[in-house]
């Protein structure tokens, strides 16, 4: 019985198609059944469709300076990517492509946000400062000028090491978290946004924009702070421990 209801949840590509409209009236009902009894789904169904309404207004109006950041982790890093219709909120990739063309993007600079994560596979160099009791970030290091998240006490996750690099110039500044027997590391790159680089999921969550990816073999989250590129990743952790860790603003200490 368990395994029928896990083969009957529907998947982030059916909430997708279900937020644009563009569900099998054959499959509408029974997701629809599924999200009405799933407060997570029903979350999950309110971010597309937000997403969506963010990137329909770039229609009729110039896009803000944050947008356009935002905008800018959807391209390609050597080539342009050929269209993806199975990206959770169905459709935004093309919009996105054509927000790009319009704000007079050209062809995409490098590093990206795959050589960022490619960083993660050296090993810790340096340790952490550790933070005041009940703090929501680490003292040191800093990336770019942006404090590292503590998630020891909110998520079992502790910083173990870090260490600098170097990405064409960019300081790129690596933070190691471990939780068991996982591992996962969280990259703050200065300077403007990345382009992805690889074929990634748009979704929100607590009203950050996220992109998840696999590059390297490892799975991975890249977001925006303060216009600087974060990538977190690892090779155990699932897609959805990322999102839950990359979104977390600490009681408002994070910021973005």
């Amino acid at each position: 019985m368990t395994n029928r209801r896990h083969r009957d949840r529907p998947t982030e590509r059916d909430i997708a198609a279900l937020a644009d409209g563009s569900l099998a009236p054959g499959r509408r009902a029974r997701v629809e059944r599924a999200v009405a009894a799933s407060p997570e789904l029903q979350a999950e169904l309110r971010d597309q469709r937000y997403a969506l309404d963010a990137v329909r207004a770039t229609a009729t109006e110039r896009a803000p300076a944050a947008l356009r950041a935002r905008v800018a982790l959807t391209r390609p890093a050597r080539r342009r990517a050929r269209p993806i219709r199975a990206v959770a909120v169905a459709g935004i990739a093309g919009i996105a492509v054509a927000v790009v063309l319009t704000l007079g993007g050209g062809p995409s600079e490098t590093p990206s946000v795959a050589d960022a994560a490619g960083l993660a596979t050296r090993p810790p160099v340096a340790g952490v400062t550790e933070a005041a009791t009940g703090a929501a970030t680490l003292p040191r290091p800093q990336g770019a000028g942006l404090r590292f998240p503590k998630w020891q006490g909110h998520f079992g996750w502790k910083a173990i090491g870090s260490r600098d690099d170097h990405l064409d110039g960019r300081s790129a500044t690596t933070v190691f978290y471990r939780h068991e027997s996982q591992v996962v590391a969280y990259t703050i790159v200065g300077g403007g946004p990345l382009p992805v680089g690889s074929p990634a999921l748009a979704s929100i969550r607590q009203g950050t924009a996220l992109r998840s990816l696999t590059v390297h073999g490892r799975r991975a989250v890249t977001w925006l702070r303060g216009g600087h590129t974060c990538v977190l990743s690892g090779t155990q952790t699932t897609h959805a421990t990322l999102l839950r860790l990359a979104a977390w603003r600490g009681g408002g200490e994070i910021s973005f």
